[in-house]
């Protein structure tokens, strides 16, 4: 009996190696929705593609520059800091992957969308810059 509960206790530490959980589309945005669950909004922030952090970057500095350097809004927090915690995920798969990009569609509180994900060097990464352009 101590023979199987070794090996689950092995295959779950194995289960948390890798890129953080950034190793599959999947993986990819359900550590990017527990982290904004948790509040880690930082880490959240790391977690999204480089094109939408360059467009929230380049956002947070006209917000500055209109107001003539009072407004000091950091990237990350004009995406998450004016919105509640996000509903429970109930199901996350895989609707296409072609090359570094990948279609991912969840399901939250009944209602079913779809999620871009694009694979950069260090893991997939949520791609919201489509939603962000004006």
């Amino acid at each position: 009996m101590r023979l199987p509960a070794l090996l689950v206790l092995a295959l779950l530490a194995l289960g948390g190696c890798g890129k953080s959980g950034f190793d599959t589309p999947q993986n990819a945005y359900t550590s990017f929705h527990e982290q904004v669950q948790r509040g880690e909004f930082k880490k959240a922030y790391g977690a999204l593609s480089q094109a939408t952090r360059d467009l929230l970057t380049a956002r947070a500095q006209v917000m500055k520059e209109a107001s003539g350097g009072n407004v000091k809004a950091e990237p990350y927090e004009l995406l998450f800091m004016n919105s509640g915690p996000p509903s429970d995920v109930t199901e996350i798969t895989l609707v296409r992957e072609e090359g570094g990009v990948a279609t991912v569609r969840v399901v939250s509180s009944g209602q079913a969308r779809e999620v871009r994900l694009v694979r950069e060097p260090s893991g997939w990464k949520v791609d919201l810059s489509d939603s962000l352009k004006p």
